[in-house]
Formats: C-alpha cells, structure tokens, sequence
C-alpha cells in the first residue's frame, strides 16, 4: 500500500475513532441512510463489479493483500488525481464463498465479478474531485464549504466534521436511544476542510480494518 496512503488513512483512522467516542456519548450527531458516488449506494456492500462507476477508467494498478483483522483479502487501488479505493471483503457478505483459495487467482475486480465487499474511498485533493456525490441527497462538490456544512449537518458541525452512516434499522434504533447506540462496524463520512472550503472527503464504509 501507497505510504502517505497509509499515513492517511491512519489519520482519518484516528479522528473517526475519537468522533465514534463522542458520537455515542452525546448523541447528538446527524446521519445519514444514503450515500452515493456515481450512482452507486454505498450504505450497503456492493459487488466488485460496480467499483468501476467509483474509479471510472484512470485507476492505477490494484494490490490485493490478506487482511488479518477479517481473515480475508482485500484490493486497493487508487487514480492519479488523488483518489484512493480499498475494497474489503467480509464472509458474512458471501456466504456461496467456502474457501480462501477461491480469491488466490483472482487479481482485480472484473474476476471478482458478483464477490461482495465494503468501501472505503477517499479524495486527498477535493479540487480534483470530477465524481457525481451526494450525502443525505445533499450535492458534495469541489466549492462545498464549512458553512454549507453547518447548515446542512448542524449537529455534527458541534463536534467535528463527520457524519454517520446507518442503515434504516440502524438508524430507528439510533433515534431511540443515541447514547446507548453501538455497531459492530462504523460507517462514516468524513469532511476536511481547510480555510472554510472542502479540501479532502473520505467515505468510510464500515470496514474493520
């Protein structure tokens, strides 16, 4: 894996943890059940053959590694404008899988094909940013600002610049009791900005590692 890859993810890594300790003990962050990059909900796993409409055709040569935390591979990639795609892939998710070996021949994500697997994308320079987004249907651009965030997730903006990702059910039992509220794998999208403007965004899809 790309080294300021690493030392990025690592980052958001590390403020997506203190934001889920906040998160749970206030209770008082917005969230979302949509999320979707070109047309593709990310607020579920998708299939391998969908990570094409997240990349489009400039992605730059995928490393599949084997990820200790999920017993499993997973397959990064990223373009050269800056954006940044690693596709987890969790059992529970493909149950018709019996054995590892099945992923030891396949090298990228058309010989996946229907392999199901979470995403955690990420624009390290949000002015390169050419993707169709939208959280919570709220349009994300490059001149998406701090302010427009404060309006359109108020109560995230109290306590940092993320919001949370649940599914429907997730989400009904959010509502009834936010500080009692825990999930296995947290989802989140996360909003750098820098001088009022949005300088890098990163979707977090739940993934264990």
């Amino acid at each position: 894996m790309n080294p300021s890859r690493q030392i990025f993810n690592r980052t958001i890594s590390a403020v997506l943890v203190l934001f889920s300790m906040i998160s749970f003990a206030h209770g008082a962050e917005d969230y979302t059940t949509t999320v979707k990059v070109n047309g593709i909900e990310l607020n579920q796993a998708l299939s391998a053959a969908q990570v094409d409409k997240l990349l489009g055709k400039n992605s730059q040569k995928i490393t599949k590694e084997y990820a200790e935390c999920t017993e499993n591979y997973e397959y990064s990639t990223s373009t050269p404008s800056g954006k940044n795609l690693t596709f987890e892939i969790f059992a529970e998710d493909n149950p018709q899988i019996k054995s590892d070996s099945f992923y030891k021949s396949k090298q990228n994500f058309q010989q996946l094909g229907t392999t199901k697997g979470r995403v955690w994308l990420s624009w390290s320079n949000s002015q390169h940013m050419n993707d169709s987004i939208l959280v919570n249907n709220k349009v994300i651009t490059p001149q998406y600002t701090l302010n427009q965030f404060k309006k359109d997730f108020p109560n995230s903006a109290k306590n940092g610049t993320n919001v949370l990702i649940l599914t429907p059910t997730e989400a009904r039992h959010y509502l009834k009791k936010p500080s009692e509220f825990e999930i296995g794998y947290t989802a989140y999208v996360n909003f750098d900005f820098k001088n009022g403007k949005l300088n890098k965004l990163a979707i977090n899809q739940g993934m264990a590692c």
